[in-house]
């Protein structure tokens, strides 16, 4: 009765309003489709891609008439002149159509929207945004609007939230060599001075160099030396956690992040094909229960705008660890869920469980578990949005919870694998291969017979 009731309040708003009706939205703990007129039609899982551009301009063209094909390789990696894809075009979706997909997670990195603060997104970034939704909008595929990042922000050596909020977070810390505080020096993972490349610089000056630029990440020596994996060392530094604290403790850190996303609804509510929001990739912070404060408040906010609009809760890291117990029972501190909070959860038709799997637990399978016992307990569909391998895949396809795998492109050429290029930060680049960017595969897939069919038809090109 309560979803028919939130389906009538969402039909008068649209009506009042002229919204068009999201093409995919949740009820209960399932994703279903719906019809223009708002009419809802059939369960259906989301499968696809992770298109993500991780720097400058932050998200592909839609130019060309051919398919993406990355080439890294031993041979292209020894010449420095290894291509990389720039577009996502009609030929990609017809080709991820191909392999059986639906859906895109699509990077809608912070920094890129909003480079500056304001009350706008960035023009140049909201055309590409409007031309890649203009097809998908077209061609009927489902985007996941992804606020991509990776330890936290440039500043520390990461990316995603933008150079302008760090300096307000952290005024102290920009352009300062990285340092871990207590708690996180105890445990040697997460210690800077362990990554690898950090003892390349050995001066403040070093440190100190391009200091405020909000490509610090990619023109920084120290950065550069430590930009290649994705260390969670760089994520639990004392301005990445700074930064977080800002982020999600109440108050203007908090209210900035919810109107960037305000501004981003705004910004897609006539684009029926972005289905969901999801808040941040992988944040890292402990604080639990001020995170998922800031994912109601976000939510309730995009909600405002684009009712029928699902929205992305997730854990710390984004993984899929903790124990739906630790919300029913954990009697104190900050991992435990404000109860109001947690209501509300359970008693939306808009939120769903967003999950990745890196290696913990120790199978895809107690991953899949634990998303399904949240998923159960709050009444909402899981997502795996992001992992790499065909165990994951088969183990969430199995069980009947959207995936979307990483990723589509490298969509970069920034690294030394394409030095040949002799492109320059930030004025002749694309992108930026940093943080975990390898593994861009066009023709991903876990379906036996695609894979055949791939390995005769490169067989036959050859």
């Amino acid at each position: 009765m309560q979803f028919f009731q939130s389906a009538i309040l969402l039909a008068l708003v649209a009506s009042t309003h002229g919204l068009a009706p999201r093409n995919v939205r949740v009820k209960d703990k399932n994703f279903i489709t719906q019809n223009s007129d708002g009419s809802t039609s059939e369960v259906i899982m989301l499968e696809g891609p992770n298109v993500v551009v991780k720097g400058p301009p932050y998200l592909p063209g839609v130019d060309g008439d051919s398919q993406c094909s990355d080439i890294v390789d031993a041979e292209c990696q020894a010449a420095g002149n290894c291509e990389t894809c720039y577009n996502f075009n009609e030929a990609d979706v017809n080709h991820i159509k191909s392999l059986g997909y639906n859906s895109i997670r699509l990077g809608v990195v912070w920094a890129g929207a909003q480079p500056t603060e304001g009350d706008t997104l960035d023009p140049a970034f909201m055309k590409r945004l409007h031309d890649i939704l203009d097809l998908t909008d077209r061609t009927g595929i489902h985007v996941i609007l992804d606020n991509h990042g990776d330890m936290v922000g440039s500043a520390g050596c990461g990316n995603g939230v933008p150079m302008w909020f760090q300096q307000k977070a952290a005024p102290d810390l920009i352009g300062k060599k990285l340092t871990t505080g207590f708690p996180y020096s105890l445990i040697s993972s997460l210690k800077v001075t362990n990554v690898g490349g950090y003892d390349h610089c050995t001066t403040d000056e070093q440190w100190a160099a391009h200091a405020g630029d909000p490509n610090y990440n990619l023109l920084n020596e120290c950065c550069q030396a430590m930009n290649g994996p994705n260390p969670a060392g760089l994520g639990y530094t004392k301005i990445s956690q700074k930064t977080m604290d800002y982020m999600v403790h109440p108050g203007e850190g908090r209210d900035y992040f919810v109107k960037f996303w305000k501004l981003m609804a705004e910004a897609v509510v006539d684009h029926p094909s972005a289905v969901a929001a999801e808040l941040m990739n992988e944040p890292m912070t402990i604080y639990r229960k001020h995170a998922f404060n800031t994912w109601r408040a976000a939510a309730e906010t995009i909600n405002a705008v684009i009712p029928d609009m699902a929205v992305a809760v997730c854990d710390t890291g984004e993984g899929s660890f903790i124990p739906d117990w630790v919300t029913k029972y954990y009697p104190f501190g900050d991992l435990r869920i404000d109860r109001d909070t947690e209501k509300y959860m359970k008693e939306s038709q808009n939120l769903f469980y967003a999950w990745h799997y890196y290696g913990q637990p120790s199978t895809p399978d107690q991953a899949v578990k634990n998303a399904q016992a949240i998923s159960d307990d709050w009444n909402m569909p899981s997502f795996a949005t992001e992992f790499m391998g065909c165990s994951t895949w088969n183990a969430a396809k199995n069980a009947g919870i959207s995936h979307s795998y990483w990723h589509y492109s490298c969509y970069c050429d920034t690294n030394a694998d394409f030095s040949a290029k002799g492109v320059v930060v930030p004025d002749t680049s694309f992108g930026a291969c940093i943080l975990g960017w390898g593994g861009g595969n066009a023709d991903y897939t876990c379906d036996e017979e695609k894979v055949k069919d791939l390995e005769f038809l490169a067989s036959a090109e050859a």
